[in-house]
């Protein structure tokens, strides 16, 4: 009994000094907070404890602010490596600590080592479509967040918003949209079993604004196999957009009809042969 009860004071004590060891502070701006988890624009991602406080940056006091996509935050870590505080503000922090102190703590990092127990998974190809995993790679089916993060060409109109269609959902246009982040970059964190396989290409809202390949050909869909991991961050670029290629029979489509104040809406039409005048010669008597 006095043994049971030395162990279990040995553990509280142990317990009360990790909980009173150094924090460390850093500042950035979001890129995602779900799920109980936390990420940068960096690339890197943290656990968020249960009771986390939200605390206003500038005052310190309550605020209005959510955490969400572009708005900065000076986060607290305590010893364990999990964020106990964030304090928000809408516009940008001073540059407080630095991210290689809190590395270790990430659960996604934006320099990513191979993990030697998902080698497995991370070297596996992902099956073509119709195809499925080998028989000799197993998953658990465990819940991943996987956050897709998209760069796209500097001619993207500022109004327009991107998807995500998959194989999933019979390639529907606006299956999955994305938040902007800013002027080239868009983002979604969705949570998906481990083992998932699916077939994914980026698109403007439409079948004939989807993505093209680097050579300005169509391009085949991305593969993508979900690992056994907590988070995942897959990272793509769209070189260019089907509605916006040269000469594209889908640049220009009539959208309305001649009328007496727009007789020629088409102005990009080729010359055709004029109509001919109309016959000045007096009808014949029967």
């Amino acid at each position: 009994m006095t043994r049971t009860l030395l162990s279990f004071t040995a553990l509280a004590l142990a317990t009360l000094l990790v909980a009173a060891g150094p924090s460390v502070v850093v500042s950035g701006q979001l890129l995602a907070y779900q799920d109980g988890f936390v990420f940068f624009t960096t690339g890197d991602g943290f656990r968020v404890a249960p009771g986390v406080v939200i605390h206003d940056a500038k005052t310190g006091g309550t605020t209005q602010v959510v955490p969400a996509p572009r708005i900065w935050a000076r986060a607290t870590f305590d010893a364990t490596g999990t964020v106990t505080e964030l304090d928000l503000s809408r516009a940008p922090l001073p540059p407080e600590g630095n991210f290689a102190d809190v590395t270790r703590f990430a659960v996604a990092a934006s320099s990513p080592a191979p993990n030697p127990d998902l080698l497995a998974y991370q070297n596996l190809a992902t099956p073509a479509p119709g195809e499925s995993a080998p028989a000799n790679v197993s998953y658990s089916g465990k819940p991943v967040l996987v956050t897709f993060i998209v760069q796209v060409p500097p001619t993207t109109p500022l109004t327009s918003s991107v998807y995500i269609s998959t194989d999933q959902s019979a390639w529907s246009a606006q299956a999955i949209p994305m938040d902007r982040i800013d002027a080239l970059h868009y983002e979604i964190t969705r949570r998906y079993p481990s083992g998932t396989i699916f077939h994914y290409l980026y698109d403007r809202g439409s079948l004939q604004s989807e993505e093209i390949a680097q050579n300005g050909l169509n391009r085949k869909p991305r593969d993508f196999i979900v690992p056994d991991a907590d988070v995942r961050v897959v990272r793509d670029t769209v070189y260019g957009w089907q509605d916006q290629v040269p000469g594209s029979i889908n640049q220009q489509q009539p959208q309305i009809m001649p009328t007496p104040y727009n007789p020629a809406p088409f102005p990009n039409l080729p010359p055709g042969k004029p109509p001919e005048p109309p016959s000045q010669k007096p009808p014949q008597a029967r």
